[in-house]
Order: C-alpha cells, then sequence, then structure tokens
C-alpha cells in the first residue's frame, strides 16, 4: 500500500498562499503519476465558499473513491474556507473516528493589525484493508511563543488513543504535522511500538511532519519530496 502524508495549507506560487483549481490539480496529477493508494492530508478545504472540498475532487479525479474528512476550523489562508483533515483512499474506509485535542485558546499579537488564535485540532483514526491509518494536525505551539513541552497533557490524550487502537490491531501507521520534531517525547506510549520513517525538515529548516509505522509492519519504499506547498511530502510504501 502507498501511502502519502501532506499539509497543503499554503501554495508557494500564488498570493499570501492560497490555493486554488490548479493546486488540486497539482494534488491529482501527483496522485496519479506516483499511483497512490491512501493520501493523508493536513489543513485541507473541506467546505468553500468558491473550490470544491478537496476530497470530493479526488475521488471525481483519481482512483481513490473512498474518503473521510475531519472539518477543523476556519482557514487563515483561504479566506471563506474551512479547512481540516482529509483521507482519501483506493481502498473501503471500513470505519473510523474522529479524536478532536483540547484547545489551549492561545493568542499571540505580532502588531495592532494581526493577531493569531489557536485553531482546533485533532486526528481521523480510520482501518483500511486491515491496518490502522491515523493521520492529524496537532497546534503549532512555536507560532505562539509556547513550548509544546508545557502542554503535554493535551498529547497524552491523543497517545492514549493511539495505544488503544495499536492495542486493537497492532498494523498501524500514524502520520501527520505534529509541530513538533521529537515525538518520542508528546507520544511516548505508541513510539515504544513504533518508529518514524522521516527524518529531516519537512518545512524550513524544522521537520514537523512524520510517518510512523509499528512493528507489525515493513516499508519497501521512502522518501521525502519538495513541492508546491509550503510542507514538504512524505510517501511510503508498506506491506505486512
Amino acid at each position: 500500500m502507498k501511502i502519502v502524508t501532506w499539509n497543503i495549507g499554503e501554495d508557494e506560487r500564488n498570493e499570501n498562499g492560497k490555493l486554488n483549481i490548479d493546486s488540486y490539480n497539482y494534488i491529482v496529477d501527483f496522485i496519479k503519476k506516483e499511483n497512490i493508494d491512501v493520501i493523508c492530508l493536513q489543513e485541507a478545504i473541506i467546505k468553500s465558499d468558491y473550490l470544491p472540498s478537496i476530497a470530493q475532487y479526488i475521488n471525481d479525479k483519481t482512483d481513490l473513491k473512498y474518503s473521510v474528512e475531519y472539518e477543523l476550523s476556519d482557514s487563515h489562508i483561504n479566506i471563506g474556507c474551512k479547512m481540516g483533515i482529509v483521507i482519501c483512499s483506493r481502498y473501503e474506509i471500513t470505519n473510523y473516528e474522529t479524536l478532536l485535542l483540547d484547545n489551549p485558546n492561545l493568542i499571540y499579537s505580532v502588531d495592532e493589525n494581526t493577531t493569531y488564535y489557536s485553531h482546533d485540532k485533532g486526528f481521523i483514526i480510520s482501518n483500511i484493508q486491515g491496518i490502522n491509518i491515523i493521520t492529524g494536525h496537532c497546534l503549532p505551539f512555536h507560532v505562539f511563543k509556547e513550548n509544546p513541552l508545557d502542554y503535554l497533557r493535551i498529547f497524552e490524550k491523543a497517545d492514549d488513543k493511539f495505544i488503544n487502537a495499536y492495542d486493537y490491531n497492532d498494523k498501524l501507521v500514524l502520520c501527520g504535522d505534529f509541530n513538533y520534531d521529537d515525538v518520542n517525547t508528546i507520544f511516548p506510549k505508541i513510539m515504544t511500538h513504533c518508529k518514524d520513517l522521516i527524518n529531516e525538515s519537512t518545512r524550513k529548516d524544522k521537520q514537523l511532519d512524520h510517518f510512523i509505522i509499528s512493528d507489525k509492519l515493513n516499508c519497501s519504499y521512502n522518501k521525502v519530496v519538495n513541492n508546491i506547498f509550503d510542507h514538504k511530502l512524505g510517501i511510503f510504501e508498506i506491506y505486512h
């Protein structure tokens, strides 16, 4: 199974990073060219005044006919859009649940005209072809000048959910934009059974994105790729 994790929040070719149909077509072309089976997207547009949902667009334009999406917040890039997490799959998504992380409601003012508010973040926990595929997005504490280690209680909630999923089915993939480099610190329970296949920067000079597999799975292909969006994507071929 060939799986991709990809934060598509900003198209760096466009003014202010906004997404458009050309951004969507870039994703579709990539799926077709690389023969992707499952794609996990973060900061994906789910509702919009002027764009289709990316999940529906992928369903219509590729062989990935199954999808699940989890709306989390307004888009700070594409005004008038709701964004969140999406999984699109060639195979049936037999079941799934969502996990909303606690929001500490952080505020950071750059100047009198620019203020950032912390968005809701969370995960989709799904099962595809007998593999638990979990993807999600964690809060960018660094944007708010905060240390994520001061908010370990938020990560612990997710870690408990992941380990429960592992106990139910030890064939597990955990991927997404976690906005922190050391997953062993924020998810210590699940990481006792897993390894991270990404070991390089994925946005600017930081590794924010991760692709983690349990010790019951193997990887035959592993690549991190530059692209038009502000995060590198990870592509992996998994088998068991």
